[in-house]
């Protein structure tokens, strides 16, 4: 599941190069849904549904320990100090993905932002069932408009994940 599909690059890459998972796109805006589907009809796609909706409303939903994978890449970092209770990746969202995901799954996550990094880094190693891991996301995300983007104006972007372990969530 990627959380924040946008426009859909990442996911229908994703999709090609594997036909047997079955991949969800949500996003909260409907023109990047659009363009999205329109991309899945384009190539064909059997693999790949997109959601328009708020991810913390389609992860109510979801039964616990049903998904292998969530995907945050660059997701809006709400830069200002007093926005930051805006971002997604907060306690009680990590708390919710990690209930979700089955045991072995992964959260990925990109970003350019260092403060964002930094807090999702502290947030995934705080949360019990948790554990920061050395397995890279998909390279076809690197190739998306946003890391497009930042690679032309030279910023460096970050990247975590973390694996479920088994342990009971705290």
């Amino acid at each position: 599941m990627e959380i924040g599909c946008g426009n859909g690059h990442f996911m229908v890459e994703y999709c090609r190069m594997n036909p047997g998972s079955l991949f969800i796109g949500v996003e909260i805006k409907k023109k990047r849904c659009l363009k999205a589907k329109g991309k899945i009809e384009r190539q064909k796609l059997t693999n790949a549904r997109v959601i328009h909706g708020t991810a913390e409303a389609v992860l109510e939903l979801l039964p616990d320990a049903s998904v292998d994978s969530f995907h945050l890449y660059f997701p809006d970092p709400w830069p200002k100090a007093r926005h930051r209770r805006r971002r997604f990746l907060r306690r009680d969202n990590i708390a919710i993905l990690q209930r979700k995901l089955k045991i072995g799954g992964f959260i990925f996550f990109i970003t350019d932002y260092f403060d964002y990094y930094l807090h999702t880094k502290v947030l995934l190693l705080l949360q019990a069932g948790l554990e920061l891991s050395g397995q890279t996301p998909s390279q076809s995300v690197f190739r998306s408009v946003f890391a497009r983007r930042y690679a032309e104006k030279g910023k460096e972007v970050r990247a975590l994940a973390a694996k479920k372990t088994g342990e009971p969530s705290g």
